[in-house]
C-alpha cells in the first residue's frame, strides 16, 4: 500500500511486522486489518481474471475505520510503514487463501518495501504464498510508479520476484511525471493506467486517440494494459476504443470482503453491446466524412495526369470544409511543385506563427517517413486518409489526403491538407 506524506505526531510505536487473528482480519499495532477485493476483468474473455486486494482498517481504541492512507500516515519512518506494509501483504494472503479462483490476486507492494532490508525477503515471501496454497504465478506484484527508487536493491528485488514466478504491475502509469523510461527500466508484464487517462479520453476525442495510441505503445513494450477507475458506460466503452486489455472500477464491481468476478459481467456484456453498435457507427460517419476529401484527391490526381495546373486541378479538394492546401511530391517525397492554396489563404496562415518560422521554409524537405506518403506508396490510384496529427509547422491540427498516380511516365504523390 501507498504512504501519505504526512505523518500525524501520534503515531504508534513500531512494531514487529507479525500479525495475529481470523483469515479474515488481523490485528496490528493498535488496529484490526481486513482485506477487500475489487475484480478485474479481460474484455476479451469476457470474465474476471483477477482482483486487487484492498487494506481496510479499523481502530481497536475507537472502532473507527481509518482510510489506508492515513493509517499508513500514523506510521513515522520508513521501518514502521514497511512493517505495516508487510501486515497488510499477510493479511491478504490469508483472506484471499482457499478462494479457489483461477485467476490473479494484484497485491500493493510499496517499493519501500521490496528495496528495505526490513521488508519480506523472497524467501519470506515465498513461504507466505505456500503457507496460504497460493502458487507464485497466482500473484501480481503492483508497485506505483510515481514512487519506483532509482535502487539497485530494489531491483534485485523485482528481478528475484519474477525468478519467483509471480508477475509485475506498474500502478498509475499516465499521472504525474509517468514516463516510459520507467517501463523499460522496469519491465512490467502489466501496466495500469491511471483514472485521468479514464476521464480525459471519455470526453474529449483528442485524448482519446492519444490514449490509444499510448496503450499501443505499451503493447509494443511487451505489456499489458489494464485501464482502471471505469465508473460510467462511457468509461467502459472508451476502454474498448482504446483496445486495453483489462478493465476495473466501481462500473465492473466495487470493493467487497468476498470476490465478486460474475458481479460485472451484465456491465461487460452492455459495453460490448455498445462497441458493436457504435464503433461500426462511428467508422461508418468517419469514412462518410471523408468520403468527400477522397473523390477529390482522386479526381485531382486524374486531372493533373491530364495536364491541368495544380490550382485547377485541386480547385474542387480545396472547396472541401477545412481544406488548406495541396502539394505535389516525387518518389523521394520531395515537392516538385508549389503548393496550391484554397482561395484567399495562401502563405498566410503559416507565416502569422512566428514561433514557428524557422519550419516555414521547406524547399529541401523530404516527406517520405510520412504516413500520407507510404500510405499512398502501399496502395497506388487509392485515395488514403492519415490519423489527425499536428502539421510539422505546428499552427494547426489536420488530416492528409493522398494518392499516388502516374503522370507521363512519372510516380508521384498528391497530398491535401485539411483543418478538423
Amino acid at each position: 500500500m501507498t504512504s501519505a506524506p504526512d505523518p500525524t505526531p501520534d503515531a504508534p510505536a513500531p512494531a514487529s511486522p507479525r500479525v495475529a487473528g481470523s483469515p479474515a482480519t488481523s490485528e496490528y499495532a493498535g488496529y484490526r486489518l481486513a482485506s477487500h477485493f475489487q475484480p478485474i476483468y479481460s474484455l476479451t474473455h469476457h470474465r474476471a481474471v483477477g482482483h486487487e486486494a484492498l487494506l481496510r482498517a479499523t481502530s481497536l481504541a475507537t472502532g473507527a475505520p481509518v482510510p489506508p492512507m492515513e493509517l499508513f500516515a500514523r506510521f513515522d519512518g520508513d521501518d514502521t510503514r514497511v512493517g505495516l506494509d508487510c501486515a497488510a501483504l499477510l493479511q491478504h494472503l490469508a483472506a484471499y487463501a482457499g478462494k479457489e479462483a483461477d485467476e490473479w490476486l494484484f497485491l500493493n507492494v510499496h517499493p519501500r518495501s521490496l528495496a528495505s532490508l526490513e521488508g519480506p525477503t523472497i524467501r519470506e515471501i515465498a513461504d507466505a504464498l505456500a503457507a496460504h496454497g497460493l502458487r507464485p504465478g497466482q500473484v501480481v506484484i503492483e508497485v506505483l510508479e510515481s514512487t519506483l527508487p532509482d535502487d539497485a536493491g530494489f531491483d534485485r528485488r523485482i528481478d528475484e520476484l519474477r525468478e519467483l514466478g509471480c508477475l509485475v504491475s506498474l500502478d498509475d502509469f499516465g499521472a504525474g511525471h509517468s514516463n516510459f523510461d520507467r517501463v523499460f527500466g522496469l519491465r512490467p508484464e502489466i501496466v495500469k493506467l491511471d483514472r485521468s487517462v479514464v476521464v480525459r479520453a471519455e470526453v474529449d476525442a483528442h485524448a482519446r486517440r492519444i490514449a490509444s495510441q499510448m496503450v499501443s505503445l505499451l503493447h509494443e513494450c511487451g505489456c499489458l494494459v489494464l485501464m482502471e477507475g471505469i465508473e460510467t458506460d462511457e468509461g467502459a466503452y472508451t476502454a474498448l476504443r482504446c483496445d486495453v486489455d483489462f478493465v476495473q472500477g466501481y462500473h465492473f464491481g466495487r470493493p467487497a470482503p468476498g470476490l465478486a468476478g460474475g458481479a460485472g459481467l451484465h456491465a461487460l456484456r452492455a459495453a460490448w453491446d455498445r462497441y458493436d453498435r457504435q464503433s461500426a457507427s462511428d467508422d461508418r460517419l468517419w469514412q462518410e466524412q471523408m468520403s468527400p476529401y477522397k473523390q477529390s484527391i482522386e479526381l485531382a490526381s486524374v486531372l493533373l495526369a491530364g495536364g491541368a495546373t495544380m490550382e485547377e486541378a485541386c480547385r474542387r479538394f480545396l472547396s472541401q470544409p477545412g481544406a488548406a492546401m495541396c502539394y505535389l511530391l516525387d518518389k523521394q517525397g520531395r515537392q516538385v511543385v508549389t503548393n496550391a492554396f484554397r482561395d484567399g489563404q495562401s502563405h498566410q496562415p503559416m507565416e502569422s506563427a512566428e514561433r514557428f518560422a524557422p519550419l516555414r521554409d521547406t524547399r529541401q524537405a523530404r516527406w517520405s517517413r510520412r504516413a500520407y506518403f507510404r500510405g499512398a506508396e502501399a496502395q497506388p490510384n487509392i485515395a488514403q486518409v492519415t490519423r489527425p496529427y499536428m502539421t510539422l509547422q505546428g499552427w494547426r491540427m489536420c488530416f492528409t489526403v493522398s494518392i499516388q498516380f502516374d503522370m507521363g511516365g512519372r510516380t508521384l504523390i498528391l497530398c491535401g491538407d485539411a483543418s478538423l
